[in-house]
């Protein structure tokens, strides 16, 4: 149990936050600033009609039967009476696109939405959204938000090659990417031994491949295609499914590369066709109910936008998705270290929303460095596509002084063939290296200001100085020098081993949800990952964005393994058998379940529902409770398990005898009590006579009366 008073941890964090990274949300894009994506300028809107979508309709229209999915069943598209209720909202949907028509000459229907959403998106040009309300069968108005697009060692982390071993690597399992793109050519996507599945290639087939075997493009942009044009996508993409035994054509990672499920097909939904652009949430449901309609089994997210306190149509719709049997993985956020951080659709109940820990090791390089005299080679790492190092630069070191040190709105001293050292923090590298080279610096350095390894940073192509990281004990000691000289010197690529794995990231978002849920779900590795790049290359990225696709390969694993297993069991599987974090007390607000293990969530000795236990706000005085069913997954006939919590949760049984298969109840209750605003999380901890054992996060607010 971990708790901690809100007043006296917000007073913390806001000095923090004001000395770490905050990349945007889940992309490794190039900033340091609080760059959330905000509410759209544009004219984009939600309507969604009364009755309910294919994927959650229960069968209370006349004449039409239930569509929504039970057990591990997959919404069948093909289905007569999903056909025959699809039909029947159609007409829904005209009725009220002829109102429109009617209405305004102007507003158009963009995009039309029957699996997970029942409605239309409407691009409102010279009408008042508040008409747009008084349509036919009407439920709700909602505005579309914007949202950002947010290897080799890290199999030993989430633990994923004991499945190899038996056999599963994710074969026939379809997995969509949700994001920027594939680059379908990259070598580290060439499977010759894939055979293209019945009623596939989809889309544009120009991108298409017999691994990347969707590519469908999302957007305002007419002339936009599925082309992957930044690297996001298609970094996120190999680490989920790279096919195995890639060798490093630079030969800086030591060990041959893969995606954690090496053979799986992979989805090309493509929302973000251009260099750092954003998307609307109209055409991110439209990506997810196309990639529902396909057939995919999994979909990864790695984007994200503010969250909106109460209801959150994207969240729902995600929820929808995976009723219709589509696991799906969104990354976390990168707003940390602060709580309430989380970031819309990870918000979502039904979802697997993913943290981020550090890697094991880091690609990098040597520079030499000579500070009063004393000489040393530092490890560090590199940019791309702008700052690459690409030939030998030499120069006195200059640490600047603007801002505090982190150059933010510019430099004033002349830096004419210098080396910049720079404070991380505040602002996009491009921002800091640029002012640099503004100033006609050779070169620029900068210092991390978070323990860990230095990380790669992503530059925009207008930086045309190197520009490196050094880690944070590095950087000080270059700038507590009087004086002192670099060299930087492009001597190929290497691998660095770390001690950090496993150790939480500085920027990763944090719970609860703004709605006081428990979130993250899990964590997995997103710093330092190495990964294919749009082009044919490799490089390093960090994020929430790199972390979700580790999971979203670990299920598609196990959705090769366990076909039974519906979305909520998978997901129940990884948060159960999740492994404790390194350097620091490992907490559900921070990482859920824990960092994912493969091999342990397969051989889960118990599986519980739900996963993880949200009180929410709880008044002091009052109590909550909570039932949680338990289910014998393991392959003995007859298990006794031995329930434990801590002094803040009170727990109905202390042991349960359950038959292979079968399921009991017990009663977790919790009281208000203590400071108000005050966040109480724990496990309660479930140990079978077999030896294996399961954990269920649990968090609640005490409030005033």
């Amino acid at each position: 149990m971990n708790k901690v008073s809100r007043g006296w941890m917000l007073a913390l964090l806001l000095v923090l936050a004001l000395s770490i990274t905050a990349l945007p949300v889940q992309a490794q894009i190039d900033t340091d600033g609080k760059a959330a994506p905000t509410k759209s300028e544009g004219d984009y809107y939600f309507v969604e009609l009364e009755n309910d979508p294919v994927a959650t309709y229960e069968g209370d229209v006349k004449g039409y039967k239930a569509t929504q999915v039970e057990g591990q069943k997959k919404l069948e598209m093909k289905n007569n009476d999903v056909q025959r209720y699809q039909s029947y909202l159609s007409k829904k949907r005209s009725s009220y696109k002829s109102w429109l028509k009617e209405k305004s000459s102007k507003a158009k229907v963009v995009e039309e939405y029957s699996v997970t959403l029942n409605g239309v998106a409407v691009k409102a040009e010279g009408i008042n959204p508040d008409i747009l309300r008084k349509g036919p069968g009407v439920k709700k108005v909602v505005k579309s938000l914007k949202y950002k697009p947010a290897m080799s060692t890290s199999h030993s982390i989430i633990n994923d090659k004991p499945l190899w071993n038996m056999g599963y690597q994710g074969d026939r399992i379809k997995v969509a990417v949700i994001d920027s793109g594939i680059d379908q050519d990259h070598p580290f996507f060439q499977d010759p031994n894939l055979r293209m599945p019945v009623g596939f290639p989809k889309g544009d087939q120009r991108f298409t491949s017999n691994k990347v075997i969707v590519a469908k493009v999302f957007s305002p942009d007419a002339k936009a295609t599925p082309e992957a044009i930044g690297s996001h996508g298609t970094h996120v993409a190999g680490t989920i499914a790279g096919v195995e035994g890639y060798k490093d054509p630079t030969g800086a990672a030591k060990n041959p590369l893969s995606g954690v499920a090496p053979k799986a097909y992979l989805g090309n939904y493509n929302v973000f066709p251009c260099n750092d652009c954003s998307a609307e949430s109209i055409h991110i449901a439209a990506a997810v109910e196309a990639a529902v309609r396909d057939g995919m089994d999994v979909a990864n997210l790695s984007l994200g936008g503010e969250a909106e306190p109460g209801f959150d149509l994207l969240a729902e719709i995600v929820n929808a998705a995976s009723d219709a049997g589509m696991t799906t993985v969104i990354s976390a956020g990168n707003e940390g270290p602060g709580p309430m951080t989380i970031g819309s659709p990870g918000t979502a109940d039904k979802v697997i929303t993913v943290a981020a820990v550090a890697n094991s090791h880091f690609i990098g390089q040597v520079i030499n460095i000579t500070v009063n005299g004393e000489q040393k080679a530092l490890p560090v790492a590199t940019s791309d596509p702008g700052g690459q190092l690409t030939e030998k630069t030499e120069g006195s070191l200059a640490v600047v002084k603007d801002d505090n040190g982190l150059a933010c709105s510019g430099i004033s001293e002349d830096l004419t063939g210098k080396i910049a050292v720079i404070k991380r923090g505040d602002c996009s590298f491009t921002d800091k290296a640029f002012n640099a080279q503004q100033k006609g610096a050779a070169g620029v350095i900068i210092a991390n200001n978070v323990p860990g390894d230095p990380s790669g940073m992503s530059l925009e192509e207008k930086v045309t100085i190197p520009a490196v990281m050094v880690s944070q004990p590095d950087g000080e000691w270059i700038m507590k020098g009087s004086e002192g000289s670099a060299v930087l010197d492009p001597a190929g690529l290497e691998e660095f081993d770390s001690e950090n794995g496993k150790t939480l990231a500085a920027f990763s978002s944090r719970g609860p949800t703004i709605n006081y849920t428990l979130k993250p779900d899990v964590a997995a590795v997103g710093v330092n990952v190495y990964s294919s790049v749009v082009g044919g290359g490799l490089a390093s990225m960090n994020g929430t964005s790199m972390s979700a696709p580790h999971v979203a390969g670990a299920v598609a694993l196990l959705k090769h393994a366990r076909p039974d297993w519906t979305s909520q069991e998978i997901k129940a599987a990884l948060i159960g058998t999740g492994t404790d974090i390194k350097g620091g007390p490992t907490l559900p607000l921070e990482v859920g379940g824990g960092v994912i293990d493969v091999a342990n969530a397969l051989n889960t000795p118990a599986m519980s529902s739900p996963a993880s236990l949200s009180f929410g706000l709880v008044k002091k005085g009052d109590k909550k409770k909570i039932e949680v069913t338990l289910k014998n997954t393991s392959n003995a006939k007859k298990l006794k398990y031995k329930l434990s919590g801590d002094k803040d949760v009170d727990l109905s049984k202390k042991s349960l005898n359950l038959k292979k298969g079968e399921s009991g109840k017990f009663t977790v209750t919790v009281e208000g009590k203590g400071k108000a605003d005050t966040d109480y999380q724990g496990y309660i901890n479930i140990k079978a006579d077999n030896g294996k054992s399961i954990r269920i996060p649990y968090h609640f607010r005490t409030v005033n009366r």
